[in-house]
């Protein structure tokens, strides 16, 4: 099956085709009549997480709450995602493995319009109708454990490659192009960033960067701009235009990442944080975006200093949170 647009080959295309028509239709309604459509969601299925990740805003906002069941997921994917025909939904978490249960519903309601976004620390199921996994490696195996915890590369890693050799192909679509990498990149793993690439490279079906957003001023993860990192972003380039099709981000939305591309402190301005409907375990909206808060009161993220991928790949398209 050929890859024709991220992962989708052309019978995907085909059967998918009213999703298309209508994403395009919004398209067509925000860069021409500048309205405020939401196209993709992102949800936090649970509360719970099985790693403290030294650089997981995730924690900064956690309170002691219960999570909810598969009836109110349910009720949620109809009156908000379906009916706002939302295109792709990315489940996150806590650790969204600890419910498979909430995982495959969302597969079953949005078949193949589903991401789980994983630590990858426990086996990786083959949930029927899945898009793609997003498996979070944070550089080589040092960096990799120095911020997640010592042995849990070899624990993330195992689980992928045990996963594409006995998971059987899915209409064709054999299981490695089930997984994608994505790194965060700070001041401690930024060296790593293109031997990470070049080790998964011919394993695993594409690789995706983004960078640290920091909660506070003086963030000691957040790389800083500057040549250290413009010179990150110039290799990330220059391995996208070896490997075009393993390097998901375009050269104008990592380009994006030398300088301040989001909004004023820790207001959205250039940023369509409008556009991707962000959930919390509660079902609650979460502010300004996705790494947010449902509480007033939360840690909220610096716009200006934001490195997120989903929304900068909008901005790097056209769509920005400029729109009247």
């Amino acid at each position: 099956m050929v890859d024709l647009i991220y992962g989708r080959g052309i019978t995907d295309l085909i059967h998918e085709m009213p999703f298309y028509l209508n994403f395009i239709k919004k398209i067509i309604g925000i860069k021409v009549f500048h309205s405020k459509q939401a196209l993709y969601g992102s949800v936090d299925i649970n509360n719970v997480c099985n790693l403290h990740c030294s650089h997981c805003y995730w924690w900064l906002n956690r309170k002691e709450e219960h999570d909810l069941g598969v009836e109110d997921w349910k009720k949620i994917i109809d009156n908000t995602f379906k009916k706002q025909n939302i295109f792709v939904v990315t489940l996150v978490g806590g650790e969204p493995l600890l419910r498979p249960d909430i995982i495959q519903l969302f597969c079953n309601e949005m078949p193949r319009r589903v991401c789980v976004v994983t630590n990858g620390t426990f086996p990786l199921k083959k949930f029927e109708n899945l898009y793609f996994y997003w498996v979070s490696l944070d550089g080589t195996e040092e960096i990799h454990d120095s911020i997640r915890g010592k042995g849990s590369y070899s624990k993330t890693r195992n689980n992928i490659l045990e996963y594409i050799e006995k998971e059987a192909d899915r209409k064709g679509k054999p299981a490695w192009k089930d997984i994608w990498i994505t790194m965060t990149i700070n001041s401690l793993n930024y060296r790593t960033a293109i031997p990470l690439a070049q080790e998964w490279r011919g394993k695993v079906n594409k690789i995706g960067f983004q960078f640290h957003t920091p909660f506070i001023k003086d963030d000691p993860l957040w790389l800083p701009f500057g040549d250290i990192r413009d010179s990150v972003v110039d290799e990330i380039i220059s391995i996208k235009r070896l490997y075009p099709d393993y390097v998901v981000n375009s050269e104008k939305q990592i380009s994006l990442m030398k300088g301040n591309w989001g909004g004023v402190e820790t207001t959205p301005v250039q940023c369509p944080s409008w556009a991707i409907i962000s959930l919390d375990h509660m079902g609650r909206v979460k502010q300004p975006c996705c790494i947010g808060s449902a509480e007033n009161k939360g840690l909220k993220p610096i716009c200006e200093k934001c490195g997120l991928g989903c929304y900068s790949i909008l901005v790097a398209q056209g769509i920005n949170g400029l729109q009247k």
